[in-house]
């Protein structure tokens, strides 16, 4: 290896910042998480959970791990052994009410946000680090510190696996001890934390020299994930098999496209505002710097990688795409960016001080309105539809329809009516007349019902119970198959749910 090249694999100088000014921009860090924190508690406080949420309670809710273990075996949950071992211990220190079992996932957003801080503080300064903090709060992570899901987890560990790799000395045995311990923690948080080495791996090779090893941390990196994923491959071997032709979100050229501005969904138009005011904002020649890329600022920006590299999995092997599967890419892209700012004009800070006025106001606002409106919160409106049904059940009791049937099509409102439900026994899912039809969501729900009491239907139960049963947002199909079936339908509520009866 070069001199040029081992300079620059070697720990960032450190900040030139007086240590007043440090320390500032350190407060201001812990004041802003501290917001988002809070906040974060509270909207988890005023949000029921939505389908994928109630597996987590269920799962963590087994009675030991042993229990737990066999239900992932047999494709209960798609998250990872791990997780679950965190939102049990969880749910038995906080309980298990909404902002409970979420409670994990706020305090591991914040922790992210801290440790990206203070990741790209070292590589720069202080108001740099606050730039890729608020570039966070501008991306679509917020949501993930008040969902009991494992995603702010994994947030969390990737960002600490980018501090690790660029803070900490290359040639000591415990830094590439801890870089191997929080990819292992990872994999068995989320399955595609696997992803990680992608950056760390790119940029060793274009490093690389021909009969140089590879550096103490990518081996510890891998071993690390090697070592995770025998772990828990049983489990996640059993999903994929069970699961993964029909999974929903299938890698596509138009869904790989649009990755990048579901990670940041104003990405154009704060990009837009923040080229403006490098534009007007007054600078001259001599304050610009034009110094190289460190190689934290390169493996930031190697992050960018993740999702393309998802992409080539999900085509090859897991069939599944989903943007929140890459929220790893989140802490590279933000220190990276912060970095091009400081190489560029750190000598102007009205610049540096306009762009995070653009990114932490647009996140700040952002945040404000979530916390203002908390019901309106959800990827499918799932809280709306749930509190719509709740609404109605004391109708249709009084109408003498003892049973609520939900149309397979629909089991994800069915599963979250059967955990709020004051009647759970009575909430029915109905089941496709041809197994083959069956839904990825009602496959799970029959296997969730092994260890948590569900109610399925068949049609012939329908016809059974079809004077006293009330259809919830039945499908056209649904209703033309009773028609043949000699029933006659008809509208007892149009809004805000379709709930339909039956007749002879």
């Amino acid at each position: 290896m070069d001199t040029s090249t081992s300079k620059a694999l070697q720990a960032p100088p450190k900040i030139r910042n007086p240590a007043n000014a440090v320390n500032f921009w350190s407060v201001a860090a812990a004041t802003l998480t501290l917001f988002y924190f809070v906040t974060s508690v509270y909207i988890a406080s005023h949000r029921l959970f939505w389908y994928d949420e109630i597996f987590t309670v269920h799962v963590a809710r087994l009675p030991g791990i042993a229990t737990e273990w066999d239900a992932l075996t047999h494709g209960v949950d798609s998250s990872p052994p791990g997780y679950f071992i965190l939102a049990t211990t969880a749910q038995k220190l906080f309980g298990a009410s909404e902002v409970a079992a979420r409670l994990p996932s706020a305090l591991a957003m914040a922790a992210g946000l801290l440790v990206t801080f203070d990741c790209a503080r070292r590589l720069t300064d202080g108001l740099h680090g606050l730039i890729a903090l608020a570039v966070l709060t501008c991306s679509f992570l917020p949501y993930y510190g008040y969902e009991a899901r494992s995603y702010a987890i994994y947030f969390m560990l990737a960002a600490l696996s980018l501090w690790v790799w660029t803070c900490t000395p290359d040639d000591k045995r415990w830094s590439a001890m801890a870089f191997g311990a929080v990819l292992f923690l990872a994999v068995t948080s989320h399955y595609y934390a696997v992803l990680l080495l992608v950056p760390y791996g790119l940029w060793e090779l274009y490093c690389w020299k021909p009969w140089q090893l590879p550096s103490p941390k990518l081996l510890a990196g891998l071993l690390g994930v090697a070592l995770s994923i025998a772990l828990v491959s049983k489990p996640m071997l059993s999903y994929s098999r069970q699961f993964s032709a029909a999974f929903w979100a299938v890698p596509t050229f138009d869904a790989s496209r649009a990755i990048f501005s579901e990670l940041f969904p104003n990405v154009l138009f704060l990009l837009v505002l923040v080229m403006v005011w490098i534009a007007v904002a007054p600078t001259s020649n001599e304050s610009i710097g034009l110094d190289r890329r460190q190689a934290g600022e390169s493996v930031g920006w190697l992050f960018l990688c993740i999702p393309l590299a998802g992409f080539v999995l999900a085509r090859w092997k897991t069939n599944a795409f989903v943007d929140r599967y890459f929220i790893s890419a989140l802490p590279g892209i933000a220190v990276a960016f912060s970095c091009l700012l400081w190489r560029r004009f750190r000598n102007t800070y009205r610049v540096s001080l306009g762009v995070l006025l653009i990114f932490g106001v647009m996140g700040i606002a952002a945040q404000v309105r979530t916390t203002a409106h908390p019901d309106s919160v959800g990827p499918y409106h799932e809280q709306t539809l749930t509190r719509q049904y709740l609404g109605l059940e004391d109708a249709l009791r009084s109408d003498g329809k003892r049973f609520t049937v939900f149309p397979g099509k629909d089991s994800l409102l069915h599963l979250e009516a059967a955990y709020y439900t004051k009647y759970p026994d009575d909430c029915i899912l109905l089941l496709a007349s041809d197994a083959t039809q069956e839904g990825i969501a009602e496959r799970i729900e029959l296997r969730l019902a092994r260890h948590y009491p569900l109610q399925f239907w068949t049609m012939d139960d329908l016809k059974r119970h079809a004077l006293e049963t009330a259809l919830i947002a039945p499908w056209p199909d649904t209703l033309d198959a009773l028609r043949l079936a000699g029933f006659q339908t008809s509208i007892r509520f149009k809004e805000p749910l379709r709930v339909v009866y039956l007749q002879r």
